[in-house]
């Protein structure tokens, strides 16, 4: 007979070695420019067809997206280190995102190696981030016939963790649900920085929100969420901790699934 201490143990076993097998979702950002603006459809040419096919073979690597920035007035840049004109979106599942980092940068030197790479990619900022719970989605149904954009809020917070948990609550609670309420604003997906991975230390807002639009222009998306915003403002639903840091939008120009 087995003692019920033994069926105890190998009971918390399985469940140690289910938890540490049990996949996440997490998000690989890249920020990049040409080195070479007038050769920017070749750089557009090798990143599409060479690249991004060549990272979605990486374990773990689902989907890829790649936009291009478009400056708005009512997003400016940073600083002068937010410089990049291209950005790049891989969702991975992945159970060790350590190991998948390391899987990751062994197919960039074997790219490297093979002659797959290019001296026209300035990468700007690799990071990686841990998703922090299932993407919400806009209630009311999207006409279809619109531009792609991809709307990057980032925010640079917060000074305790009790501040951050109150970020968060508001997060959830009001503001997703209020910018889903803008028309066009399809899918939002909120992540936490995990990981910069650059040669040159440098740091990186800690939160980011993944909006996915629809719409006819950049100006539309913009003039739409600046006006929400101002709203929002006006009758208290905002939050002090709501402080923005590099905020972009991008007109998608890729969207592939890893066969």
């Amino acid at each position: 007979m087995i003692r019920p201490i033994f069926l105890w143990c190998l009971l918390s076993i399985f469940q140690v070695a289910g938890a540490q097998e049990a996949e996440h979702p997490w998000l690989m950002m890249v920020s990049t420019k040409s080195t070479d603006t007038h050769r920017d459809a070749q750089f557009n040419e090798w990143y599409n067809q060479i690249d991004i096919p060549d990272v979605l073979q990486v374990p773990g690597y689902k989907r890829a997206r790649r936009g291009l920035r478009i400056d708005v007035p009512q997003l400016p840049r940073a600083d002068l280190a937010d410089d990049n004109t291209y950005v790049a979106l891989y969702d991975i599942l992945s159970p060790n995102i350590d190991r998948t980092m390391v899987d990751m940068l062994m197919a960039s030197r074997k790219m490297e190696a093979t002659g797959r790479s290019t001296d026209l990619l300035k990468v700007t900022e690799r990071l990686y981030f841990r998703q922090m719970a299932p993407a919400s989605e806009a209630a009311a149904p999207q006409r279809a016939g619109k531009k792609q954009f991809l709307l990057l809020e980032r925010v640079d917070c917060c000074r305790d963790e009790a501040t951050a948990a109150q970020l968060n609550d508001w997060y959830s609670m009001r503001h997703i649900p209020d910018m889903l309420r803008i028309p066009g604003f399809v899918r939002a997906t909120r992540y936490e920085l995990y990981r910069v991975l650059m040669i040159e230390p440098r740091s990186a807002p800690r939160f980011l929100t993944v909006y996915e639009v629809n719409a006819d222009s950049a100006e539309q998306v913009a003039n739409l969420r600046e006006s929400e915003l101002r709203k929002l403002r006006q009758g208290g639903r905002s939050s002090d901790s709501f402080v923005e840091h590099g905020t972009a939008l991008y007109l998608g120009i890729k969207d592939v699934y890893a066969h």
